[in-house]
């Protein structure tokens, strides 16, 4: 079995989260740095520099969720559900279904807004207790799970 993508409107919940988040850093640190540097001689340079990180982060929040989309990939197959993820680092994680103990659907206003759910599992006797699949479908992500619980020997998920 081949790796298939995770849903597409994965990416725009990545970037809204990720820009809201430069946005709120961004104006804390204009709110904390703009009193101590008005009318100072730092002023015009602190503005610069706060104008350039303004662009890298969102630049960074714009093209950074596009490359963690491509890759990421999930596969289901007899033995259990592999993920792989990564850009710098890249992790193929698979976890047998016998060693899930329960697993869980979520979706937040945001993931809901465009289709998308995030499905954990969770297991026992290892350093990663918890695998997350962020990104499916919800339909996917209840199938999946369903398919993991169906099939499953009855002690599992």
């Amino acid at each position: 079995m081949r790796f298939e993508a995770v849903h597409p409107g994965t990416v725009a919940v990545w970037r809204v989260q990720t820009l809201v988040g430069v946005a709120v850093l961004l104006l804390g640190l204009a709110a904390v740095f703009a009193p101590l540097l008005a009318g100072g001689a730092l002023a015009l340079p602190a503005l610069g520099v706060w104008g350039l990180a303004l662009l890298v982060l969102a630049g960074l929040g714009w093209w950074g969720p596009e490359a963690w989309y491509r890759r990421l990939r999930y596969r289901l197959d007899e033995r259990g559900l592999s993920v792989e993820r990564g850009l710098l680092w890249r992790h193929r994680i698979t976890v047998p279904r016998v060693r899930i103990q329960h697993s869980d659907v979520s979706q937040g206003p945001l993931q809901r807004a465009f289709g998308v759910a995030t499905l954990r599992l969770y297991t026992a006797g290892s350093r990663f207790t918890v695998t997350t699949l962020p990104g499916l479908d919800h339909d996917t992500a209840l199938a999946l799970r369903e398919r993991l619980l169906r099939e499953g020997d009855g002690d599992a998920v």
